[in-house]
C-alpha cells in the first residue's frame, strides 16, 4: 500500500530550545526518526515539515525530503492537524495512508514502524487509524486537577484503602500515529473506535519534552550502546581465546565470565582448558562459537555453567532457556559423543538490581527437573549462600562474580562431583 512518513520538526520549542536537533549520542535527535523511517523501507516518501532552514539542512543531510511551512503553521497555537493537512495538500500524489513520526521519540525504531504498519494493514477494513500506546504507571483515579486554592478537593476517595484496579490503563506515547487520508481530514484526530492500539514498552516509549527527559534519553542510549559494546567485547574475547579451541585436555569448561575469570589449570589431577567467555549467553555461545565450528576438541569431561546472562534477556522464558542449553549440549556431543557433561546450577547473587535472586532459584529448580538424564546436575548454592539464599559476601566482589575465596569453594565442590 502507498504511504508516506510525516515528521514535524518546529524550531520554536520553549521548554527545551532546539530540542529537535540537540545531539543525542553521536547525532541530532531528528536523525533517529529519519533513520528509523528509512531503515523500515516502508515509505514512498519521508517528509520533514519545518519552519527552519537549519533544520532543513540537517534533515536533508540524513536523507529526508523537506517541506518548509509558513509562519502561521509554526507558532504555539498551530495544531498537529493543520501541519499534517499542509503536507497532505502539498504531496500531489494519491496515497493510501500516512504515518506521523514525532522527532521526540528517538527509541521508536524501524521494527516498531514495520510492526505497527503490519498491524494496521492486517485490519485495514476495520480500522482507519493506529496509535502507539504505553502502559501507564499511575491509575487515572490518582490523576486529578488542583485549583488555585491549592486544596485536594477533587481527591474525594479514601486512599488509605486504595488498591490498584484490576485492569491495566494505557496512554499514547507519541511515537507512531497512522491515519487514512480522507478519514483523518474529516475527523481531525487519530482516536476512537476505529483506531487500533500498538503497544510499546516503557523504555522505547520515552518522549522528550524537557531537559530531564533528555537526560533520561541519554541514560537509555548509554544502556543500549552498552549492549552493542558487550557484543563486540564478546566477539573480541572469542578471538583472543581462539588458540584454546583446539587444545586437548582432560576437562573442558564451557560458560561465561564465572569461568572466564577463573585462573585454573588443573582440577584435582585433571588438566583444564577454559573456554569460558565473559558476558556471553547460552544462545550467543551457540551462535558465535558452536555454529561457527570454532571448537575442534571437547574433552571427555565437560563442565557447563550458563550463569545469569540468560535471565537478563527478558524475551526468554524458562523453556526457551532450557532449549538453548539442550541445543548447546547436543552441539558438544557432536564434537565428542563420549564426553561426560556436568551442569553447574546457576549461582545466586547478592543484592543486585540487574538480577533477581528468586528467579534464579526458580530457574534452577526447572532445569534440575527437566535437563536430560545424561547430564550430571551439580548444586553449588547450598555451600555458597547465606540463610537468605544470597551469595555470601565473602565469596564475591560485586554480588555477582566470584572472588578468590568463591573460586576455592567452587573448586572443592567440583572436586567432589567429578570422578
Amino acid at each position: 500500500m502507498k504511504k508516506i512518513a510525516i515528521i514535524p520538526a518546529r524550531s520554536g520549542s520553549k521548554g527545551l530550545p532546539n530540542k529537535n536537533i540537540l545531539m543525542l549520542g553521536n547525532k541530532p535527535l531528528i536523525a533517529y526518526t529519519i533513520e528509523a523511517a528509512l531503515k523500515s523501507n516502508e515509505f514512498e516518501r519521508i517528509i520533514v515539515s519545518t519552519d527552519s532552514l537549519e533544520y532543513k539542512y540537517i534533515a536533508e543531510k540524513f536523507g529526508a525530503e523537506v517541506f518548509m511551512r509558513s509562519e502561521e503553521l509554526s507558532n504555539d497555537k498551530a495544531s498537529s492537524f493543520v501541519v499534517i493537512e499542509d503536507v497532505l495538500k502539498k504531496i500531489g500524489t494519491t496515497i493510501d495512508y500516512f504515518v506521523l513520526l514525532q522527532v521526540t521519540s528517538p527509541f521508536r525504531n524501524e521494527n516498531h514502524i514495520k510492526e505497527s504498519i503490519k498491524l494496521f494493514e492486517d485490519d485495514i477494513d476495520k480500522n482507519d487509524f493506529l496509535v502507539s500506546m504505553q502502559k501507564s504507571d499511575k491509575s487515572s483515579s490518582l490523576i486529578k486537577p488542583i485549583y488555585d486554592n491549592g486544596t485536594l478537593e477533587e481527591y474525594n476517595i479514601d486512599y488509605s484503602n486504595y488498591s490498584r484496579q484490576k485492569y491495566d490503563e494505557y496512554h499514547p506515547n507519541g511515537a507512531i500515529f497512522i491515519g487514512k487520508v480522507k478519514e483523518y481530514l474529516e475527523q481531525k484526530h487519530f482516536f476512537g473506535k476505529r483506531s487500533k492500539a500498538y503497544f510499546m514498552n516503557k523504555e522505547d516509549s520515552i518522549d522528550i519534552d524537557d531537559s530531564l527527559d533528555f537526560e533520561i534519553a541519554i541514560t537509555v542510549l548509554t544502556k543500549k550502546n552498552k549492549e552493542e559494546n558487550l557484543k563486540k567485547a564478546i566477539k573480541n574475547r572469542i578471538q583472543q581465546k581462539s588458540n584454546l579451541f583446539n587444545e586437548s585436555k582432560d576437562i573442558t569448561l564451557i560458560g561465561n565470565s564465572l569461568f572466564d575469570n577463573w585462573k585454573i589449570e588443573k582440577l584435582s589431577n585433571n588438566t583444564v582448558v577454559n573456554l569460558g567467555i565473559a558476558g556471553i549467553s547460552t544462545k550467543q555461545y551457540q551462535e558465535y562459537i558452536l555454529d561457527e565450528n570454532k571448537i575442534k576438541h571437547i574433552a571427555n569431561k565437560t563442565i557447563i555453567m550458563t550463569g545469569t546472562n540468560d535471565i537478563v534477556d527478558k524475551s526468554l522464558n524458562f523453556e526457551d532457556i532450557l532449549n538453548n542449553i539442550n541445543k548447546l549440549i547436543e552441539s558438544l556431543l557432536k564434537i565428542n559423543k563420549n564426553t561426560k557433561i556436568y551442569f553447574i546450577e546457576i549461582p545466586s547473587i547478592a543484592f543486585r538490581m540487574d538480577r533477581n535472586k528468586e528467579e534464579i532459584f526458580r530457574l534452577n529448580e526447572y532445569l534440575k527437573n527437566n535437563l536430560d538424564g545424561r547430564i550430571k546436575y551439580v548444586e553449588v548454592n547450598e555451600d555458597m549462600t547465606d540463610d537468605f539464599k544470597n551469595l555470601k559476601l565473602e565469596y564475591t566482589y560485586d554480588g555477582l562474580h566470584f572472588n578468590e575465596e568463591g573460586y576455592k569453594i567452587l573448586e572443592k565442590i567440583l572436586e567432589k562431583e567429578i570422578q
